[in-house]
Protein backbone atom coordinates (compact mmCIF):
# COMPACT_ATOMS: atom_id res chain seq x y z
CA UNK A 1 0.00 0.00 0.00
CA UNK A 2 1.86 3.35 -0.93
CA UNK A 3 1.83 6.07 1.66
CA UNK A 4 1.33 10.07 0.89
CA UNK A 5 3.73 12.79 2.22
CA UNK A 6 2.89 12.72 5.58
CA UNK A 7 3.75 8.58 5.19
CA UNK A 8 0.17 7.77 6.06
CA UNK A 9 -1.17 4.42 3.86
CA UNK A 10 -3.75 5.05 1.24
CA UNK A 11 -6.01 2.48 0.25
CA UNK A 12 -6.25 1.12 -3.74
CA UNK A 13 -3.94 4.33 -4.48
CA UNK A 14 -1.31 4.71 -7.46
CA UNK A 15 1.20 7.06 -7.87
CA UNK A 16 -0.97 9.26 -9.33
CA UNK A 17 -3.37 9.44 -6.57
CA UNK A 18 -0.91 9.57 -4.22
CA UNK A 19 0.08 12.80 -5.71
CA UNK A 20 -3.10 14.36 -6.23
CA UNK A 21 -3.69 13.75 -2.13
CA UNK A 22 -0.12 15.53 -1.77
CA UNK A 23 -1.12 18.63 -4.14
CA UNK A 24 -5.01 19.09 -2.13
CA UNK A 25 -3.40 18.86 0.83
CA UNK A 26 -1.31 22.03 0.19
CA UNK A 27 -3.99 23.87 -1.62
CA UNK A 28 -6.31 23.09 1.77
CA UNK A 29 -3.35 24.34 4.32
CA UNK A 30 -2.54 27.38 1.86
CA UNK A 31 -6.36 28.22 1.16
CA UNK A 32 -5.52 27.82 -2.67
CA UNK A 33 -7.11 27.58 -5.36
CA UNK A 34 -5.78 25.18 -7.98
CA UNK A 35 -8.08 22.25 -7.34
CA UNK A 36 -8.00 21.47 -11.01
CA UNK A 37 -5.37 18.56 -11.26
CA UNK A 38 -7.02 16.83 -7.60
CA UNK A 39 -10.30 16.94 -9.22
CA UNK A 40 -9.35 15.30 -12.32
CA UNK A 41 -7.19 12.35 -9.80
CA UNK A 42 -10.70 12.32 -8.22
CA UNK A 43 -12.50 11.60 -11.32
CA UNK A 44 -10.25 9.41 -13.05
CA UNK A 45 -10.31 7.15 -9.63
CA UNK A 46 -13.48 6.53 -8.58
CA UNK A 47 -11.91 3.34 -6.46
CA UNK A 48 -9.80 5.72 -4.01
CA UNK A 49 -12.10 5.97 -1.17
CA UNK A 50 -10.17 8.96 0.64
CA UNK A 51 -9.70 10.88 -2.96
CA UNK A 52 -13.79 10.96 -3.08
CA UNK A 53 -13.97 11.75 0.54
CA UNK A 54 -11.43 14.62 0.61
CA UNK A 55 -13.51 15.76 -2.81
CA UNK A 56 -16.85 15.19 -0.41
CA UNK A 57 -15.00 17.57 1.82
CA UNK A 58 -14.22 20.31 -0.29
CA UNK A 59 -18.22 20.19 -1.82
CA UNK A 60 -19.70 20.51 1.40
CA UNK A 61 -17.61 23.49 2.68
CA UNK A 62 -19.02 24.73 -0.26
CA UNK A 63 -22.21 25.44 1.37
CA UNK A 64 -25.01 24.92 -1.34
CA UNK A 65 -27.32 22.67 -2.44
CA UNK A 66 -25.73 21.32 -5.81
CA UNK A 67 -22.47 21.26 -4.09
CA UNK A 68 -23.85 19.17 -1.34
CA UNK A 69 -25.33 16.31 -3.47
CA UNK A 70 -22.32 15.85 -5.16
CA UNK A 71 -20.79 15.41 -2.03
CA UNK A 72 -23.58 12.55 -1.42
CA UNK A 73 -22.80 10.47 -4.51
CA UNK A 74 -18.61 10.82 -3.54
CA UNK A 75 -19.37 9.17 -0.31
CA UNK A 76 -20.95 6.85 -1.61
CA UNK A 77 -18.39 5.73 -3.93
CA UNK A 78 -16.24 5.73 -1.11
CA UNK A 79 -18.42 3.67 1.31
CA UNK A 80 -18.49 1.26 -1.49
CA UNK A 81 -14.84 0.46 -0.98
CA UNK A 82 -15.51 0.53 2.50
CA UNK A 83 -13.76 -2.53 2.85
CA UNK A 84 -10.37 -1.67 1.24
CA UNK A 85 -10.00 1.03 3.61
CA UNK A 86 -7.25 1.59 6.40
CA UNK A 87 -8.71 2.22 9.72
CA UNK A 88 -7.83 5.63 9.43
CA UNK A 89 -9.85 5.99 6.18
CA UNK A 90 -12.97 4.34 7.97
CA UNK A 91 -12.90 6.94 10.45
CA UNK A 92 -12.54 9.64 7.28
CA UNK A 93 -16.04 7.60 6.13
CA UNK A 94 -17.77 8.32 9.76
CA UNK A 95 -16.54 12.19 10.13
CA UNK A 96 -17.26 12.76 6.52
CA UNK A 97 -20.67 11.60 5.98
CA UNK A 98 -22.18 12.72 9.19
CA UNK A 99 -20.82 16.01 8.39
CA UNK A 100 -23.34 15.66 5.02
CA UNK A 101 -25.84 14.38 7.39
CA UNK A 102 -25.80 17.49 9.31
CA UNK A 103 -24.84 15.35 12.14
CA UNK A 104 -22.05 18.15 13.06
CA UNK A 105 -21.06 16.97 16.90
CA UNK A 106 -20.94 13.15 15.77
CA UNK A 107 -17.85 14.29 12.76
CA UNK A 108 -15.83 16.69 14.87
CA UNK A 109 -15.81 13.67 17.17
CA UNK A 110 -14.84 11.20 14.47
CA UNK A 111 -12.04 14.28 13.34
CA UNK A 112 -10.52 14.75 16.26
CA UNK A 113 -9.79 11.01 17.02
CA UNK A 114 -7.77 10.94 13.84
CA UNK A 115 -5.80 14.06 14.40
CA UNK A 116 -5.06 11.93 18.40
CA UNK A 117 -4.39 8.64 16.95
CA UNK A 118 -2.94 10.13 13.68
CA UNK A 119 -1.25 13.20 14.13
CA UNK A 120 0.45 13.37 10.88
CA UNK A 121 -3.13 13.76 9.35
CA UNK A 122 -3.36 17.65 8.77
CA UNK A 123 -5.99 17.90 7.01
CA UNK A 124 -8.36 15.95 9.37
CA UNK A 125 -6.93 18.05 11.82
CA UNK A 126 -7.72 21.44 10.02
CA UNK A 127 -11.09 19.77 9.46
CA UNK A 128 -12.27 18.90 13.21
CA UNK A 129 -11.23 22.45 13.67
CA UNK A 130 -13.21 24.28 11.05
CA UNK A 131 -15.89 21.87 12.22
CA UNK A 132 -15.30 23.04 15.84
CA UNK A 133 -15.24 26.76 14.57
CA UNK A 134 -18.86 26.26 12.94
CA UNK A 135 -20.30 25.56 16.47
CA UNK A 136 -18.40 28.34 18.25
CA UNK A 137 -16.00 25.46 20.15
CA UNK A 138 -13.10 27.54 20.73
CA UNK A 139 -11.63 24.72 23.23
CA UNK A 140 -12.07 21.55 20.84
CA UNK A 141 -10.34 24.01 18.26
CA UNK A 142 -6.92 24.07 20.60
CA UNK A 143 -7.37 20.21 21.89
CA UNK A 144 -6.94 19.18 18.04
CA UNK A 145 -4.05 21.88 17.36
CA UNK A 146 -2.66 20.53 20.65
CA UNK A 147 -3.14 16.84 19.85
CA UNK A 148 -1.95 17.48 16.05
CA UNK A 149 1.23 19.44 17.63
CA UNK A 150 3.53 17.14 18.67
CA UNK A 151 4.43 15.20 15.40
CA UNK A 152 4.36 18.64 13.64
CA UNK A 153 6.48 20.89 15.23
CA UNK A 154 8.47 21.34 11.99
CA UNK A 155 5.22 22.01 10.20
CA UNK A 156 4.05 26.04 10.55
CA UNK A 157 0.79 25.59 9.49
CA UNK A 158 0.05 23.49 12.60
CA UNK A 159 1.33 26.94 14.56
CA UNK A 160 -0.54 28.51 12.53
CA UNK A 161 -3.88 26.35 13.44
CA UNK A 162 -2.86 26.74 16.80
CA UNK A 163 -2.61 30.39 16.60
CA UNK A 164 -6.30 30.57 15.66
CA UNK A 165 -7.44 28.75 18.28
CA UNK A 166 -5.32 30.46 21.23
CA UNK A 167 -6.62 33.53 19.54
CA UNK A 168 -10.38 32.67 19.80
CA UNK A 169 -9.22 31.93 23.52
CA UNK A 170 -8.20 35.12 24.18
CA UNK A 171 -4.65 33.99 25.17
CA UNK A 172 -3.54 36.85 23.13
CA UNK A 173 0.49 36.88 23.37
CA UNK A 174 0.36 33.10 23.19
CA UNK A 175 -1.44 33.28 19.89
CA UNK A 176 0.64 36.26 17.93
CA UNK A 177 4.06 34.24 19.16
CA UNK A 178 2.37 31.24 17.32
CA UNK A 179 1.26 33.19 13.98
CA UNK A 180 4.69 34.82 13.67
CA UNK A 181 6.89 31.45 14.39
CA UNK A 182 4.50 30.22 11.32
CA UNK A 183 4.91 32.78 8.76
CA UNK A 184 8.74 32.90 9.79
CA UNK A 185 8.70 29.08 8.49
CA UNK A 186 6.32 29.69 5.64
CA UNK A 187 6.01 33.46 4.93
CA UNK A 188 2.65 31.57 2.71
CA UNK A 189 0.69 31.10 5.38
CA UNK A 190 -2.65 33.34 5.00
CA UNK A 191 -4.34 31.39 8.02
CA UNK A 192 -1.41 32.70 10.43
CA UNK A 193 -1.47 35.91 8.66
CA UNK A 194 -5.11 36.46 9.58
CA UNK A 195 -4.53 34.57 13.30
CA UNK A 196 -2.21 37.50 13.86
CA UNK A 197 -4.46 40.36 12.45
CA UNK A 198 -7.02 38.69 15.02
CA UNK A 199 -4.73 39.51 17.50
CA UNK A 200 -4.24 43.00 16.58
CA UNK A 201 -7.94 43.90 15.84
CA UNK A 202 -8.58 42.73 19.35
CA UNK A 203 -6.37 44.62 20.75
CA UNK A 204 -6.57 47.92 18.49
CA UNK A 205 -3.61 47.52 17.48
CA UNK A 206 -4.67 49.12 13.95
CA UNK A 207 -2.09 50.77 12.38
CA UNK A 208 0.08 47.46 12.86
CA UNK A 209 -2.79 45.46 11.98
CA UNK A 210 -2.65 47.16 8.42
CA UNK A 211 1.31 47.19 8.19
CA UNK A 212 1.04 43.06 8.93
CA UNK A 213 -1.26 42.50 6.25
CA UNK A 214 -0.44 44.73 3.86
CA UNK A 215 2.91 43.59 4.17
CA UNK A 216 1.57 40.02 3.27
CA UNK A 217 -0.88 40.60 0.87
CA UNK A 218 1.32 40.18 -2.06
CA UNK A 219 1.34 36.38 -1.02
CA UNK A 220 -2.55 35.98 -1.23
CA UNK A 221 -3.03 36.49 -4.82
CA UNK A 222 -2.52 32.53 -4.79
CA UNK A 223 -5.62 32.11 -2.66
CA UNK A 224 -9.07 31.42 -2.88
CA UNK A 225 -11.66 33.83 -3.06
CA UNK A 226 -12.44 33.25 0.48
CA UNK A 227 -9.07 33.69 2.16
CA UNK A 228 -8.35 36.61 -0.49
CA UNK A 229 -11.45 38.53 0.33
CA UNK A 230 -11.61 37.54 4.21
CA UNK A 231 -8.09 38.72 4.81
CA UNK A 232 -8.84 42.22 2.70
CA UNK A 233 -11.88 42.32 5.06
CA UNK A 234 -9.82 42.22 8.41
CA UNK A 235 -7.46 44.52 6.85
CA UNK A 236 -10.43 47.14 6.10
CA UNK A 237 -11.78 46.84 9.83
CA UNK A 238 -8.55 48.34 10.92
CA UNK A 239 -9.23 51.32 7.91
CA UNK A 240 -12.95 51.60 9.35
CA UNK A 241 -11.60 51.94 13.02
CA UNK A 242 -8.89 54.47 12.15
CA UNK A 243 -10.96 56.79 10.65
CA UNK A 244 -10.30 55.94 6.94
CA UNK A 245 -13.35 54.82 5.67
CA UNK A 246 -12.81 55.36 2.34
CA UNK A 247 -10.06 53.32 2.24
CA UNK A 248 -12.20 50.53 3.80
CA UNK A 249 -15.02 51.08 0.87
CA UNK A 250 -12.31 50.91 -2.06
CA UNK A 251 -11.39 47.86 -0.58
CA UNK A 252 -14.74 46.37 -0.66
CA UNK A 253 -14.90 47.19 -4.42
CA UNK A 254 -11.68 45.66 -5.26
CA UNK A 255 -10.80 43.45 -2.75
CA UNK A 256 -13.72 42.27 -1.06
CA UNK A 257 -16.61 41.99 -3.08
CA UNK A 258 -16.30 40.39 -7.05
CA UNK A 259 -14.01 37.62 -6.57
CA UNK A 260 -17.24 35.39 -6.77
CA UNK A 261 -19.85 36.45 -5.93
CA UNK A 262 -21.71 33.29 -5.99
CA UNK A 263 -19.69 31.86 -3.12
CA UNK A 264 -21.53 32.01 0.40
CA UNK A 265 -17.99 33.27 2.39
CA UNK A 266 -17.54 36.12 -0.26
CA UNK A 267 -21.09 36.86 0.26
CA UNK A 268 -20.88 37.20 4.05
CA UNK A 269 -17.74 39.13 3.76
CA UNK A 270 -19.51 41.88 1.82
CA UNK A 271 -22.16 41.78 3.83
CA UNK A 272 -20.34 42.42 6.72
CA UNK A 273 -18.23 45.11 5.80
CA UNK A 274 -21.41 47.28 3.72
CA UNK A 275 -23.01 46.90 7.29
CA UNK A 276 -19.97 48.12 9.31
CA UNK A 277 -19.20 51.18 6.84
CA UNK A 278 -23.10 51.60 7.22
CA UNK A 279 -22.53 52.22 11.05
CA UNK A 280 -19.78 55.03 10.77
CA UNK A 281 -22.01 56.64 8.26
CA UNK A 282 -20.74 55.78 5.08
CA UNK A 283 -23.52 56.14 2.21
CA UNK A 284 -23.01 52.74 0.08
CA UNK A 285 -25.55 53.58 -2.48
CA UNK A 286 -26.52 50.72 -4.52
CA UNK A 287 -24.24 47.92 -3.60
CA UNK A 288 -27.05 46.57 -1.51
CA UNK A 289 -29.11 45.90 -4.21
CA UNK A 290 -26.33 44.45 -6.43
CA UNK A 291 -25.08 41.62 -3.35
CA UNK A 292 -29.12 40.54 -2.97
CA UNK A 293 -29.03 39.18 -5.83
CA UNK A 294 -26.59 36.72 -5.32
CA UNK A 295 -28.55 36.04 -1.68
CA UNK A 296 -32.21 35.66 -2.97
CA UNK A 297 -31.77 32.08 -3.82
CA UNK A 298 -30.30 31.40 -0.31
CA UNK A 299 -33.73 31.57 1.29
CA UNK A 300 -34.23 27.60 2.61
CA UNK A 301 -30.63 26.45 2.59
CA UNK A 302 -29.70 26.58 6.23
CA UNK A 303 -26.62 25.17 6.30
CA UNK A 304 -25.34 27.38 8.83
CA UNK A 305 -27.35 29.72 11.19
CA UNK A 306 -23.90 32.19 11.25
CA UNK A 307 -24.31 32.43 7.41
CA UNK A 308 -28.13 32.62 7.73
CA UNK A 309 -28.03 36.02 9.54
CA UNK A 310 -25.43 37.38 7.14
CA UNK A 311 -28.02 36.67 4.18
CA UNK A 312 -31.04 38.22 6.05
CA UNK A 313 -29.60 41.30 7.12
CA UNK A 314 -28.02 41.61 3.36
CA UNK A 315 -31.58 41.41 1.52
CA UNK A 316 -33.04 43.30 4.79
CA UNK A 317 -30.89 46.24 3.71
CA UNK A 318 -31.67 45.80 -0.23
CA UNK A 319 -35.35 46.17 1.06
CA UNK A 320 -36.35 42.53 -0.36
CA UNK A 321 -39.08 42.78 2.01
CA UNK A 322 -40.98 39.50 0.83
CA UNK A 323 -37.87 37.61 0.88
CA UNK A 324 -37.04 38.73 4.41
CA UNK A 325 -40.42 37.67 5.64
CA UNK A 326 -40.06 34.08 3.54
CA UNK A 327 -36.52 33.74 5.34
CA UNK A 328 -37.56 34.70 8.80
CA UNK A 329 -40.32 31.57 8.42
CA UNK A 330 -37.86 29.40 7.12
CA UNK A 331 -35.85 30.07 9.87
CA UNK A 332 -38.11 29.58 12.91
CA UNK A 333 -39.15 26.20 10.72
CA UNK A 334 -35.33 25.40 10.92
CA UNK A 335 -35.40 25.71 14.76
CA UNK A 336 -38.43 23.35 15.18
CA UNK A 337 -36.28 20.86 13.91
CA UNK A 338 -32.86 21.12 15.21
CA UNK A 339 -31.11 18.59 16.97
CA UNK A 340 -30.67 18.28 20.52
CA UNK A 341 -26.85 19.86 19.73
CA UNK A 342 -27.94 22.50 17.76
CA UNK A 343 -30.87 23.87 19.29
CA UNK A 344 -29.11 26.71 21.10
CA UNK A 345 -27.71 27.99 17.55
CA UNK A 346 -31.02 27.74 16.22
CA UNK A 347 -33.59 28.46 18.05
CA UNK A 348 -32.26 30.40 21.07
CA UNK A 349 -29.71 32.53 19.02
CA UNK A 350 -30.69 32.64 15.30
CA UNK A 351 -34.30 33.53 15.63
CA UNK A 352 -34.72 36.21 17.87
CA UNK A 353 -31.26 37.77 16.08
CA UNK A 354 -32.60 37.00 12.58
CA UNK A 355 -36.10 38.87 13.85
CA UNK A 356 -33.72 41.66 15.35
CA UNK A 357 -31.89 42.09 12.10
CA UNK A 358 -34.77 42.91 10.32
CA UNK A 359 -35.92 45.35 12.74
CA UNK A 360 -32.21 47.11 12.86
CA UNK A 361 -32.84 47.45 8.69
CA UNK A 362 -36.18 48.76 9.02
CA UNK A 363 -35.53 51.50 11.47
CA UNK A 364 -37.24 50.05 14.17
CA UNK A 365 -34.93 50.87 17.08
CA UNK A 366 -36.37 49.06 20.34
CA UNK A 367 -37.53 46.08 18.69
CA UNK A 368 -34.26 45.90 17.84
CA UNK A 369 -32.32 46.47 20.45
CA UNK A 370 -35.03 44.25 22.36
CA UNK A 371 -34.23 40.79 20.05
CA UNK A 372 -30.95 41.11 19.14
CA UNK A 373 -30.19 41.34 23.23
CA UNK A 374 -32.18 38.29 23.78
CA UNK A 375 -29.43 36.19 21.20
CA UNK A 376 -26.55 37.49 22.35
CA UNK A 377 -26.17 36.19 24.97
CA UNK A 378 -25.59 32.19 23.10
CA UNK A 379 -24.19 34.02 20.02
CA UNK A 380 -20.92 31.85 20.30
CA UNK A 381 -23.09 28.97 19.73
CA UNK A 382 -23.98 29.98 15.88
CA UNK A 383 -20.25 29.69 14.70
CA UNK A 384 -17.67 31.99 13.45
CA UNK A 385 -14.82 34.32 15.23
CA UNK A 386 -15.26 37.10 17.73
CA UNK A 387 -14.30 39.23 15.00
CA UNK A 388 -16.75 38.27 12.90
CA UNK A 389 -19.86 37.79 15.13
CA UNK A 390 -18.48 41.14 16.76
CA UNK A 391 -21.22 42.97 13.90
CA UNK A 392 -24.03 41.24 15.52
CA UNK A 393 -22.91 43.29 18.62
CA UNK A 394 -22.55 46.75 16.95
CA UNK A 395 -25.76 46.55 15.29
CA UNK A 396 -27.18 45.70 18.76
CA UNK A 397 -25.40 48.96 20.27
CA UNK A 398 -26.34 51.04 17.59
CA UNK A 399 -30.17 50.30 18.22
CA UNK A 400 -29.64 50.80 22.25
CA UNK A 401 -28.49 54.31 21.25
CA UNK A 402 -31.25 55.04 18.42
CA UNK A 403 -33.72 53.45 20.96
CA UNK A 404 -32.26 55.70 23.48
CA UNK A 405 -31.94 53.30 25.90
CA UNK A 406 -28.76 55.36 27.29
CA UNK A 407 -27.61 53.45 30.48
CA UNK A 408 -27.65 49.98 28.49
CA UNK A 409 -25.75 51.67 25.85
CA UNK A 410 -23.54 53.42 28.29
CA UNK A 411 -22.21 50.30 30.07
CA UNK A 412 -21.44 48.80 26.05
CA UNK A 413 -19.63 51.60 25.16
CA UNK A 414 -17.44 51.91 28.42
CA UNK A 415 -16.84 48.06 28.15
CA UNK A 416 -15.59 48.75 24.69
CA UNK A 417 -13.76 51.55 25.34
CA UNK A 418 -11.67 49.63 28.20
CA UNK A 419 -11.03 46.79 25.81
CA UNK A 420 -9.80 49.10 22.72
CA UNK A 421 -9.77 52.76 24.02
CA UNK A 422 -8.29 53.88 20.51
CA UNK A 423 -11.43 54.11 18.26
CA UNK A 424 -12.72 57.58 17.98
CA UNK A 425 -16.09 55.88 16.96
CA UNK A 426 -16.80 54.98 20.13
CA UNK A 427 -15.34 58.48 22.15
CA UNK A 428 -18.33 59.82 19.83
CA UNK A 429 -20.64 57.43 21.10
CA UNK A 430 -19.76 57.99 24.55
CA UNK A 431 -20.18 62.10 24.24
CA UNK A 432 -23.84 61.19 22.95
CA UNK A 433 -24.77 59.28 25.77
CA UNK A 434 -22.81 61.56 28.26
CA UNK A 435 -24.54 64.64 26.86
CA UNK A 436 -28.44 62.70 27.37
CA UNK A 437 -27.45 61.59 30.72
CA UNK A 438 -26.45 65.41 31.52
CA UNK A 439 -22.49 64.64 31.66
CA UNK A 440 -21.84 67.58 30.16
CA UNK A 441 -17.96 67.45 31.47
CA UNK A 442 -17.78 63.93 30.78
CA UNK A 443 -18.95 64.15 27.03
CA UNK A 444 -16.53 67.01 26.15
CA UNK A 445 -13.79 65.23 27.45
CA UNK A 446 -14.99 62.20 25.04
CA UNK A 447 -15.64 64.18 21.92
CA UNK A 448 -12.03 66.08 22.88
CA UNK A 449 -10.57 62.69 22.88
CA UNK A 450 -12.19 61.67 19.28
CA UNK A 451 -11.01 64.70 17.74
CA UNK A 452 -7.61 63.84 18.74
CA UNK A 453 -8.23 60.43 17.76
CA UNK A 454 -9.36 61.08 14.30
CA UNK A 455 -6.64 63.86 13.62
CA UNK A 456 -3.75 61.38 14.29
CA UNK A 457 -5.11 58.35 12.18
CA UNK A 458 -5.71 60.63 9.29
CA UNK A 459 -2.90 62.17 9.21
CA UNK A 460 -1.15 58.85 9.06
Amino acid sequence: MLTDSQGLPVANADAAAIRALDHVLVQWLTYGKDFAPFISAVEGSPGVPLLQMQMAVLNITMDEPLSHRAAGQQIALAAARKGDMTEREQWWLRGVSAWHEGALDTATGSFHQIARRWPRDVFAAKLGQLLCFNQGDAEGMLRIANATMPANHDVGFVHGMRAFALEELNQLDEAEDEARRAVAMNRNDPWAHHAAAHVMDKQGRLEDGIAWMEGLADTWQSCSSFMYTHNWWHTALFYIDSERTGRALKLYDQRVWGVWKEFCQDQINAVSLLARLELRGVDVGERWRDLATYLLPRLHEHFSPFLDLHYLYGLARAGESAAVTEMLASLEDRAGSARPFERTAWADVAVPTAHGLAAHARGDWVAAARLLGEGLPHLQAIGGSHAQRALFGALWLDALIRAEWNDRALAELLANDRARGNIAHTKRDLATIYERLGRAEDALSARQQAERLTHRYRAA
